[in-house]
């Protein structure tokens, strides 16, 4: 398999987390569960696009420090990517910024969470067992870092992780789309690195404190998580 990584992450936070690209860890969180797999990054924020949408046979969409309602031309322009990826039915994953772009360019509505960030390891609930879901788990913890949510889902998605914190927590389209808004890629140290930032960008201190006491060294439902995504490209 030929995976596009659809890095959403532009230029000027890249020194964030060391350097190291969010394509970069997606392209460690999959290897172990994909070696026979090949895994271009492309900067999409930077206005790196695939030559043509059948030059990969699935695409991941990661996540970002931009909101979907920023409304970059590069976002817009993703937008249209998601929405022919549904037309020729190419297999689309999508994390945390790339799971709330899925939802919004299928009509779905994303917006501010009333209740500040959502930050840390937090557990959710899977209400609706797929195939690819092996093997079984019924609660998932991983890292969370989102100001945005999906508050209403496409009218086609189905809903398949849920928690009263992030009431959207995962979802599908048929078996074309994943979506997930927590961040099976991301290590404590990026975390850890990315609350320094919000804090120099004036974020709350004792908001963004509570999420690092809520960190942890290893959150293993991330590779659980990794296993997931491999089965549903794959299936």
């Amino acid at each position: 398999m030929k995976l596009g990584i659809l890095d959403t992450v532009p230029r000027n936070y890249w020194s964030t987390d060391l350097g190291i690209t969010d394509s970069e860890k997606f392209i460690d969180l999959l290897t172990p569960v994909m070696p026979e797999a090949t895994f271009d990054q492309l900067f999409v924020a930077e206005n790196e696009w695939p030559e043509s949408l059948y030059s990969y046979d699935a695409y991941l969409i990661t996540g970002s420090p931009c909101s979907v309602n920023e409304g970059h031309l590069w976002i817009k322009k993703l937008q249209k990517f998601v929405r022919d990826c549904m037309v020729s039915q190419k297999k689309l994953v999508g994390i945390c910024f790339g799971h709330q772009l899925i939802a919004s360019a299928l009509g779905g509505t994303v917006e501010r969470r009333r209740d500040g960030w959502l930050l840390g390891a937090e557990s959710f609930d899977i209400v609706d067992v797929q195939s690819w879901m092996k093997p079984t788990q019924m609660k998932c913890e991983i890292f969370h870092i989102n100001q945005d949510h999906v508050s209403i889902l496409p009218e086609n998605a189905q809903l398949i992780g849920h928690s009263e914190l992030c009431e959207n927590s995962a979802f599908v389209i048929g078996d074309s789309v994943l979506a997930l808004q927590g961040h099976p890629e991301q290590p404590r140290r990026a975390m850890e690195n990315f609350i320094k930032e919000l804090l120099l960008l004036g974020e709350n201190p004792q908001e963004m404190e509570y999420g690092r006491s809520r960190l942890r060294d290893e959150v293993p439902d991330a590779n659980l998580w990794a296993r997931w995504i491999c089965e549903f490209l794959q299936n």
